[in-house]
């Protein structure tokens, strides 16, 4: 009885999780003649003016290749201003800035340590164009992101924030590789978000503004060490048009160990957590659309689903094992092999869902990949993602709901 009552809620959990992935093929069918056009366009008809800050902490190693990045982007170079912030940093970061000071393009600024989101803030109140960015200093940017951002933004004036797809820099250890894989299956999910008004993350790497939305929503705000997220909800909530743009490109560095990934990814959970919480006003009303009816309540659940589904199959998994020790016991190694068979597939229901929802999985991947490279390539980046990520989500997911159901914070790093 208990059995069927815990088999019954992961089935319950994988119908959720089926539908939501159908759902997103659907409109990857309505977008896909959007997602071709890449590389047809021409020059702007108009350049809005933009500033680009970039806040930065600790961050000599990366901080010049971040703004040399900015400095080559395909603009009118009397349209971008660059903000450099250093927030207290305890290494040799202003220093090393200090070689852009005679370039008039840059502003250099200096304050006690506050967190990234007092940095941004300080930027922001001087800011005096049409538009407004911000580029972590372990970012770069590809020389015709903006130019691709402003063409959205000159298309649609309601438009108030958009996005790039963001892509693995350089990976070089299994785990940057498994996130690789990673973040091509989010560019595709962000990408079929975007005309669906579901967007609930503006992230640091190169999201930028009209200048306008802080000037009637105010600036960022702490928010569980992720105020990009916060601030997207309030935009939301406003009802102010996010939009995501997959021609826009930006490279960001990812955690190489198991112990900062874990860190990143905690902090990652617990803000998406908190901050759905902090907004639970929206969930499930209808005048937030999409967001409110499915996203923000599956970004909530989806933790549960996962780590249920995951401890659900890992369960019976172990008692297979189990199962075939004590088989192997009794009739011996030989004897226990299982006969391959060509014509033989495993078809109870519980593997034909499996089936199908790896398989619209490989599909998010496949056009993830064909939309930020132009193209799918097999390799092991794929294979990673599908082997660990499984095995290494639960322990961010699992401390992350441990933290939140006994109000217990996150660091930044």
């Amino acid at each position: 009885m208990i059995e069927t009552f815990f088999s019954s809620i992961f089935y319950i959990f994988l119908f959720m999780t089926l539908y939501l992935e159908v759902f997103f093929l659907v409109t990857f069918l309505e977008e896909r003649e959007e997602l071709v056009k890449r590389a047809l366009w021409g020059k702007l008809s108009y350049y809005p003016s933009a500033t680009i800050i970039v806040p930065v902490w600790n961050e000599e190693k990366t901080v010049s290749a971040t703004v040399h990045s900015l400095l080559r982007l395909h603009y009118p170079k009397h349209k971008v201003k660059v903000i450099i912030v250093d927030d207290g940093s305890t290494d040799h970061t202003w220093e090393i800035i200090q070689k852009f000071a005679r370039n008039s393009r840059i502003t250099l600024l200096k304050k006690e340590n506050g967190g990234k989101h007092t940095a941004v803030n300080f930027a922001i109140e001087k800011a005096d164009t049409e538009l407004v960015g911000c580029l972590d200093a372990d970012s770069f940017v590809d020389k015709d992101a903006l130019t691709e951002i402003a063409r959205a933004f000159n298309e649609d004036r309601e438009i108030m924030a958009v996005t790039p797809i963001l892509i693995v820099h350089e990976p070089k250890t299994i785990l940057q590789k498994m996130q690789k894989t990673e973040y091509y299956a989010g560019a595709f999910l962000r990408r079929m978000l975007s005309p669906l008004d579901g967007i609930f993350v503006t992230p640091g790497p190169f999201s930028i503004f009209r200048k306008e939305v802080f000037d009637k929503i105010g600036i960022y705000k702490r928010a569980h060490n992720t105020e990009d997220m916060e601030f997207a909800l309030r935009m939301q909530s406003h009802h102010m048009r996010i939009r995501n743009v997959h021609t826009a490109h930006v490279y960001t560095t990812t955690p190489g160990t198991l112990y900062t990934l874990y860190r990143q990814r905690l902090r990652w959970t617990y803000g998406i957590m908190k901050n759905t919480l902090d907004y639970r006003f929206m969930l499930f009303r209808r005048e937030y659309g999409l967001l409110g009816m499915i996203v923000l309540p599956l970004s909530l659940m989806g933790v549960f689903i996962f780590l249920y589904n995951f401890g659900f199959i890992a369960f019976y998994a172990s008692k297979n094992i189990v199962g075939k020790i004590i088989e192997i016991s009794v009739v011996g190694v030989y004897s226990s092999l299982p006969h391959f068979n060509l014509f033989f597939l495993n078809t109870d229901f519980t593997s034909l869902l499996l089936y199908i929802l790896l398989g619209i999985g490989i599909f998010f991947i496949w056009n993830g990949t064909r939309i930020t490279e132009g193209k799918f390539r097999l390799t092991l980046s794929v294979f990673y993602f599908v082997i660990l990520y499984g095995i290494v989500a639960p322990l961010w997911l699992t401390r992350a709901t441990f933290n939140v159901a006994f109000a217990r914070g996150t660091k930044w790093r």
